[in-house]
């Protein structure tokens, strides 16, 4: 994945923040894909994206809304101690 977008249409990203965007139209022109946030070496978060118009700028406006609402939910939360997933 890559995110060599344009600084304009990338999301606004704390320093040691990385964001890697794979967004390509289906066969009927919806545009859909992944992106994905790294704090450092650590994944963060991985969307899954579908269905976000046929129009490109519109897609990426749209995608950028999400990811740093996600990141602002995130930051807001403590994240001390064990915060690692648990065995289901």
């Amino acid at each position: 994945m890559s995110s060599e977008l344009p600084v304009e249409h990338c999301p606004a990203l704390p320093a040691g923040w990385t964001f890697h965007l794979k967004l390509e139209p289906d066969a009927d022109g919806e545009y859909g894909g992944e992106a994905e946030l790294w704090e450092g070496p650590s994944l963060r978060c991985r969307m899954l994206l579908t269905r976000y118009g046929t129009d490109r700028s519109a897609a990426l406006a749209r995608v950028n809304a999400r990811v740093e609402h996600w990141l602002s939910e995130w930051l807001a939360r403590p994240h001390t101690g064990n915060t690692a997933f648990g065995e289901l």
